[in-house]
């Protein structure tokens, strides 16, 4: 069998079980994705030619994605819905979905490996397109299949950005920071401080952001300053203390005093007598394990307020931080800066040597690192409209340094795919599979079991959600036994890591 051939049944395969989860219109937006992603990482291996050339390459595996595909849809509607004690989609909604699959998975591959016949900037260029396109149509393509994705596609993005702001740190600096999720708590909780009905103090929240990012980056200063002189696991240390002392430090700050040290303890040292000013005093800042609700929203003349109801106008303010951090990384990446902080990376001693000072770039990598993860927070705050401490526990962290590691260190594109393909595996993809596993025991195993203890022992253990974090972590020994580089990887860690490979060619 070719290997374009058995490439399209993989992706076929793939595509199919996940209808499994969903059914419904599910199978043509998986589809359409899938016909992209075949597209993608198809177009490489066809040599240059003409963009019609190169579709009528790309159709087979193409078409045989779309097959497959059509094939085990078929089988979920009439078979495994019957299994699981769902009734079989409508004549109507299963024909135009599996008619758009079917379509949008052929005719999107040959769609995006036809760009490779034209030059790298019209190349480019027809891809951003295709890109925006998706971008903008899938939360009103969402909304109209009822699938209701957008919600859960909101909190893969807020870690997107997350993973964005680490990877200065990890990726550029190589700075190993395992408390990352500490900046992620100081900007949402400087968001409910300043927003929230709770302390009357309900601030715009166009203002709040930016605020909340600034005081992101400080603290991302005050952590760089003492870790200076550490390198390797010391540093990693510290940044996980760091990152464990934040959280606990929020659930405490329940009865704060906050005096002007000049006029309530300096100057009566030398018994000069003066008004003792307070700025606070007695005050719940945090509500400790309560945590801060509710929290302000963003507000627009047209739209109004934000609503949770509403995900698409959350949607596109999370896409729009998305793309302003990928604007200003960028050109980080880019400027001396940028390069002094790969330079520290490489090698701190000869950086310092040719004249870099490890001191302001360090600090300058904690600092742009940390502002990130404080847009994400005052996002977060405003969209759940509360702030707990328990959501920023050292789990995150792993979380967010997963998203780097799988997506590809030091690689953007690298870290956004990362960022959705961990994150909606997470938050869309197992949840659908416990309630998928949860209904197909009940009408299938659990009556043959007699015992009760044991029908409920399998009913309960049957849920993929309480073995997440031993998932992500076959993912990440899978990832780092095949392609320790990550998804996309950033080339110059790609060539580190396959070195021995390339002297031994």
């Amino acid at each position: 069998m070719q290997p374009n051939i058995k490439t399209g049944i993989t992706f076929g395969i793939i595509g199919g079980l996940l209808t499994f989860l969903f059914g419904g219109w599910s199978v043509a937006v998986i589809g359409c994705f899938m016909g992209i992603g075949l597209g993608l990482g198809f177009g490489g291996r066809i040599e240059k030619s003409t963009p019609f050339n190169m579709a009528k390459e790309a159709s087979k595996p193409g078409f045989t994605a779309a097959g497959v595909l059509l094939i085990v849809s078929l089988i979920q509607n009439f078979v495994i819905q019957g299994l699981i004690g769902k009734s079989q989609a409508e004549l109507n909604t299963f024909i135009f979905s599996n008619l758009i699959a079917f379509l949008g998975s052929a005719g999107l591959t040959c769609l995006v490996v036809s760009f490779g016949g034209y030059d790298k900037k019209k190349e480019q260029t027809y891809k951003l397109a295709l890109l925006a396109a998706v971008v903008i149509a899938f939360p009103f393509v969402d909304n109209f299949t009822e699938l209701r994705w957008t919600a859960q596609i909101i909190f893969a993005l807020i870690f997107v950005i997350l993973g964005l702001g680490l990877n200065i740190v990890v990726g550029y600096a190589g700075l190993l920071d395992l408390g990352y999720a500490a900046f992620f708590a100081i900007g949402a909780y400087t968001t409910g401080i300043l927003s929230s009905p709770v302390h009357n103090t309900e601030w715009n929240f166009w203002l709040v952001i930016w605020i909340a990012a600034a005081m992101a980056g400080l603290w991302g200063l005050m952590l760089g300053a003492p870790t200076l002189p550490l390198r390797g696991d010391y540093l990693a240390i510290v940044t996980l203390g760091f990152g464990e002392i934040v959280p606990v430090l929020f659930k405490n700050l329940i009865d704060v005093t906050i005096k002007e040290p000049l006029t309530c303890w300096i100057l009566p040292l030398f018994r000069i007598q003066t008004t003792c000013i307070t700025f606070f005093e007695h005050a719940d800042l945090t509500l400790g394990e309560k945590g801060i609700s509710p929290i302000g929203r963003p507000y627009l003349p047209i739209i109004g307020e934000f609503e949770s109801s509403k995900p698409i106008t959350w949607y596109f303010l999370i896409v729009a931080l998305i793309l302003l951090s990928v604007f200003i990384i960028n050109r980080l990446r880019d400027s001396r800066l940028g390069r002094a902080w790969m330079a520290i990376r490489e090698d701190e001693l000869a950086a310092a040597q040719m004249g870099i000072d490890p001191v302001k770039t360090k600090l300058a990598a904690f600092a742009m690192g940390a502002m990130f993860s404080g847009f994400a927070g005052a996002f977060y705050a405003a969209y759940i409209r509360g702030i707990f401490p328990s959501v920023f526990d050292f789990s995150a962290s792993i979380i967010i340094l997963c998203v780097v590691i799988l997506g590809g260190i030091g690689n953007i594109n690298g870290v956004i795919v990362g960022g959705l393909v961990l994150m909606t595996a997470d938050r869309l993809f197992l949840p659908a599979l416990k309630d998928f596993l949860t209904a197909l025991l009940t009408h299938t195993v659990l009556p043959s079991i007699s015992n009760p203890a044991v029908q409920a022992a399998v009913s309960a253990n049957a849920n993929p959600i309480l073995y997440r974090f031993l998932l992500f972590g076959l993912t990440l020994v899978i990832m780092m036994a095949v392609r320790p580089e990550g998804l996309i990887p950033n080339a110059q860690v790609r060539a580190e890591l396959h070195a021995n490979e390339e002297k031994k060619g």
